[in-house]
């Protein structure tokens, strides 16, 4: 591969980290405050891509077809983020909130099931017999090239758009974590819940706003991924793998950590993408294996520092 194949590649791994990015701050945001891993993030975010592409594909297009076509992706779009927020704070607020023991274990075991409920739920609501649908539309479906001698190097403006968009929704959130109440109550919480709550912070708001910011950020980061995906029941299930994998490898101690590690874990790929065919043994190539060299770079790097690279220790007095 040349140096402006291996450019191309590179743009679509950012572009890739982005919805990644995403998924990842979600998890991490919802670690932080509920102490657990939400194993239903990706299910909640595939719910949210499953509105968007019904609402737009079934309903907006036919009943409003004098609309502008913008206004009709936004509804969509907008709708697709308020019902991933809206599950996230139903699952805080009503299952874990409610369960008679709400411990860490018991906080997963209730993501756990919710993934199986919204798995059996999804095409019991949205369709009978295809468990398929057509690819969210992009906002943008023109490329950009950039001539270099007698090649191009060639940028999608839908991808552009999803590396923008994830920048600006990522920054506020980081903004809002450091100058807010919601962000002073989020670290408080994160730091130490049982302290926090007898400094007069509502953990309880705290959590439910965070699990329902935490669902948004996953629905947005699904809908920008489902632009370039048949949306189907199982469409997050390796965005939701890798951003747990980011957040082990960044550090689920820091907020930015994660966020390196969705961005390294694309280039990651390319990188191996690129240099695993040139691996023979005997007269085949581990090209098809690149995926794997990923998870064992990550796996060498986590064996070194199990706090992960931006990981901080947590030193405990009694």
């Amino acid at each position: 591969m040349d140096l402006i194949g291996i450019i191309n590649r590179l743009i679509l791994a950012l572009a890739d980290a982005a919805p990644l990015a995403l998924v990842t701050l979600a998890i991490v945001l919802i670690f932080r405050t509920s102490f657990t891993t939400n194993f239903a993030q990706g299910m909640i975010a595939t719910s949210a891509a499953y509105v968007v592409t019904v609402l737009y594909n079934r309903h907006l297009i036919i009943h409003y077809p004098d609309f502008s076509v913008f206004l009709l992706m936004m509804v969509a779009f907008i709708s697709g983020i308020i019902v991933g927020f809206l599950i996230g704070v139903f699952i805080d607020v009503v299952l874990i909130r409610k369960s008679r023991y709400s411990n860490i274990l018991t906080k997963q075991m209730i993501t756990m099931g919710s993934v199986l409920f919204l798995m059996g739920l999804l095409p019991t609501i949205f369709f009978k017999a295809d468990l398929n649908m057509p690819s969210i539309p992009r906002f943008f479906t023109e490329n950009i090239k950039i001539p270099i001698g007698d090649q191009f190097i060639v940028m999608q403006e839908n991808n552009l758009f999803s590396i923008l968009v994830a920048t600006v929704v990522i920054s506020i959130v980081f903004i809002a974590l450091k100058y807010t109440k919601w962000g002073l109550g989020v670290r408080s919480t994160a730091s130490n819940e049982k302290v926090a709550s007898m400094m007069g912070v509502n953990t309880k708001m705290i959590t439910a706003l965070s699990w329902g910011i935490a669902g948004a950020l996953g629905s947005l980061g699904a809908i920008l991924y489902a632009t370039t995906q048949t949306v189907s029941v199982a469409m997050m299930t390796e965005m939701q793998v890798n951003g747990f994998l980011a957040s082990i490898l960044g550090g689920f101690s820091t907020f930015f950590g994660p966020i390196i590690g969705a961005i390294i874990i694309p280039i990651l790929s390319l990188i191996s993408y690129i240099v695993s065919p040139l691996i023979k043994i005997g007269d085949s190539d581990l090209g098809i294996y690149y995926k794997v060299f990923v998870y064992l770079i990550i796996l060498i790097i986590i064996l070194i520092k199990p706090i992960g690279l931006f990981g901080k220790k947590i030193a405990k007095k009694v």
